[in-house]
């Protein structure tokens, strides 16, 4: 694999020469945004080389790159691309960037304007306010504290209008399961406390720069891009339509063509406007001179629940400590949480389905007034209801449901090799009794299936880790099959020899005993508290 060694830390690129190359050829440098890797340019790369010099590379932290041991800033950013651009004896070029790799172009631009033709930013990452800028960002920690995947799963769906499943969906699920979280943490608050600095930058910029922008972007969508892009004299500002964020993946022969387009036929120096029209401008240009915005509602209470090995509630980050054994507070809760709209006769089918509907509608008023007041709803507002219908606030996070999202990814995968930190993560926290809180008849299905499924995922990476040779890790998959159903016999056997098969006669003595007392006494699998 092709990479430069640089103060011991190891930088991942690719350099591929145009079909037709000349002495007059340019090269374009791609520069990934966060979370993702060099692979995300493969679309577009075909087009490109058409009439360029392509060179890419993974950023620290990130794909096949070495994070190394400095702070993950500009200058480190900067300083990496200067050396890669050294070694190749690239000193006049063109920068593509996407999001965050937007960022490092701007960066690397002030520092080396001579240096730099034009740049293509792809999705720039900036916000009107710094207080817009935070939020999103807030949210964005908020899913990488549950997990990368969870992260992963929030931002793909929305950076392209690709299917799910396929190929290309599945490569940058790949790029993500290579970022850490302390790298992303990392990066992601330092871009966060430098908005305004680069905010400044990029108005402040002279180098030829065309900003695109996907006509379905949910993240940074037209009209919030076009108005930032108003605010640099000279930026040429396009939108390439049927795309989303990542233009490059949903139309990469028209980004291309705008690029190439841009890049060929620099703008000429504007010519001066009207005063007229100067004093039209003036007042709207002054919104983003002055990072000035509408007035923005509070932001949604988050309501926080952990079911998995205990029960707990939280509501901005602070702890609802009592009150739960009351009135089926804990298991009214947990029941819209799997079920975050339901009509209310549905409920009081599966919760109380022995008793008479009358019945069963005074009772659900009665536990309803409770939840509410554990929840304050009058002021969080995290239940919405009405005559018929009861609502959770999609602003929830919860430990099941992210570990639900990520078995469903993990099960359709096929590719174990790239995935098994996520599995790893995903088993870090589960035994025989992590789903205890799912113990009754409405949700035991959820519980069954769920272990089932879990199971299956670990025998699979059994099998994949005895192919590589690795029969103790093989053996730790195991043993949470066992944890999660004691009563599959043929897994304490298998075990059992693959102790011996390692020398340990001792521990598969240990599981063959395990395994006839359990045929002896079997236990339940399904235990409660």
């Amino acid at each position: 694999m092709p990479y430069i060694l640089k103060d011991k830390v190891q930088l991942y690129y690719e350099y591929e020469s145009a079909h037709t190359p000349t002495e007059h050829t340019e090269t374009i440098v791609l520069v990934h945004g966060i979370g993702f890797d060099l692979r995300g340019w493969d679309l577009i790369v075909p087009y490109i080389t058409r009439d360029y010099h392509v060179l890419r590379y993974d950023f620290r932290g990130h794909g096949s790159s070495d994070r190394g041991e400095e702070t993950l800033a500009d200058t480190v950013m900067v300083d990496d691309l200067n050396y890669i651009l050294d070694y190749f004896q690239i000193n006049s070029f063109h920068i593509v960037a996407h999001g965050a790799g937007s960022i490092i172009a701007l960066y690397y631009t002030a520092a080396n304007p001579g240096r730099v033709q034009s740049n293509a930013l792809l999705s720039l990452p900036l916000f009107i306010s710094m207080d817009t800028a935070s939020k999103y960002t807030s949210y964005r920690k908020a899913l990488i504290g549950n997990s990368m995947y969870a992260l992963a799963d929030h931002v793909i769906p929305n950076v392209t209008l690709l299917a799910r499943d396929t190929p290309e969906i599945n490569k940058l699920y790949e790029a993500f399961a290579k970022v850490t979280m302390e790298v992303y943490f990392e990066v992601l608050e330092f871009f966060l406390n430098a908005h305004s600095e680069i905010f400044e930058m990029f108005k402040k910029n002279t180098v030829p720069t065309l900003m695109l922008t996907g006509e379905q972007d949910p993240i940074y969508p037209p009209y919030l891009s076009g108005l930032i892009a108003s605010s640099s004299p000279g930026c040429r500002y396009m939108i390439i339509y049927n795309s989303s964020n990542m233009v490059f993946y949903d139309q990469p022969e028209e980004t291309y063509n705008q690029i190439k387009r841009f890049f060929e036929n620099r703008p000429a120096k504007k010519t001066s406007i009207d005063p007229l029209l100067q004093n039209l401008h003036s007042d709207f240009l002054n919104l983003v001179d002055n990072n000035a915005a509408p007035a923005v509602q509070p932001a949604a209470t988050r309501l926080s629940i952990k079911l998995i090995n205990q029960f707990q509630v939280q509501l901005d980050g602070d702890p609802i400590l009592g009150g739960w054994g009351r009135r089926n507070a804990k298991e009214l809760l947990t029941y819209l949480l799997l079920n975050p709209s339901v009509d209310r006769d549905r409920l009081c089918a599966d919760l109380w389905p022995d008793m008479d509907i009358t019945k069963a509608r005074g009772l659900l008023r009665v536990c309803l007034a409770h939840l509410k007041q554990l929840l304050q709803n009058d002021q969080t507002r995290v239940l919405h209801i009405d005559k018929k219908q009861i609502s959770l606030s999609s602003a929830v996070d919860c430990d099941l449901t992210d570990l639900l999202e990520t078995i469903k990814w993990a099960s359709v995968q096929q590719e174990l090799s790239y995935k098994e930190n996520i599995i790893q993560e995903l088993f870090q926290n589960v035994d025989g009794n992590s789903f205890r809180n799912l113990d009754r008849d409405w949700n035991m299905t959820l519980r069954i299936r769920t272990e089932i499924q879990l199971i299956d995922i670990a025998h699979k990476m059994a099998a994949h880790l005895l192919a590589q040779h690795k029969p103790l890790e093989a053996i730790a998959y195991l043993k949470h099959v066992i944890l999660l159903n004691p009563e599959e016999h043929q897994t304490y056997e298998q075990i059992a020899r693959l102790y011996e098969q390692c020398g340990n006669g001792t521990e598969a003595q240990k599981w063959r005993a395990r395994a006839a007392h359990e045929v002896a006494e079997p236990r339940s699998t399904y235990t409660t508290e």
